[in-house]
């Protein structure tokens, strides 16, 4: 594991607990998040607690303006599908990264033509490990992170976590790694793998 990468756990991890030490943080989880200057933030929302993230992807998402960078290994929840199509045809800049053995599943390989068909740049993986982010980077000011794939069998039976992080560091270094994947030789257009 490279330092960039072991350093972007180390922080999650940090952040995780910090958000459970914060009661303020707590009574503000069932809401979506929302971004005031100066103000950090993290939440996080765990599937079997009665707190779906899939909801809290589509109001982020749809409340993006700019730029929508989404990492992710399993992507096929209908829902997130149809916010981050909606981003692109709202003028969002979208870009999608995801697993090359993933996108080949029927399910997600029809979730992934529909983002291609609308324009929507999307890359999957060429090297031997799997693309195992699960990552978003909203208009450089919100991420999300954590073990959530974006399936309807992650939001309904699985133990999973996302959190939203509005503290600038972190945010910029998950949308500098985003970009460092972006470039990378280890990535290539998801139209030449199929």
């Amino acid at each position: 594991m490279n330092v960039r990468c072991a350093a972007l756990l180390l922080a999650f991890a940090g952040l995780l607990v910090l958000s459970a030490c914060q009661p303020s943080l707590s009574s503000a989880i069932q809401s979506p998040p929302t971004v005031q200057a100066g103000e950090p933030e993290i939440q996080a929302f765990f599937p079997r607690a009665g707190q779906d993230p899939a909801p809290v992807l589509v109001k982020l998402y749809s409340g993006a303006s700019t730029s929508l960078d989404i990492a992710i290994y399993s992507l096929t929840h209908p829902d997130i599908v149809k916010a981050i199509g909606d981003a692109r045809q709202r003028g969002v800049q979208v870009r999608v990264i995801t697993d090359n053995e993933q996108a080949a599943g029927n399910t997600q390989k029809h979730a992934v033509d529909d983002l291609l068909t609308l324009g929507i740049p999307v890359k999957v993986n060429l090297h031997s490990g799997l693309m195992h982010l699960k990552m978003s980077v909203i208009d450089g000011k919100i991420a999300t992170i954590g073990s959530y794939n974006y399936t309807q069998s992650a939001s309904q039976q699985n133990d999973e976590v996302m959190a939203v992080v509005t503290q600038p560091a972190f945010v910029k270094s998950c949308q500098d790694e985003f970009n460092r994947l972006w470039d990378s030789p280890g990535l290539t257009d998801a139209k030449e793998s199929y």
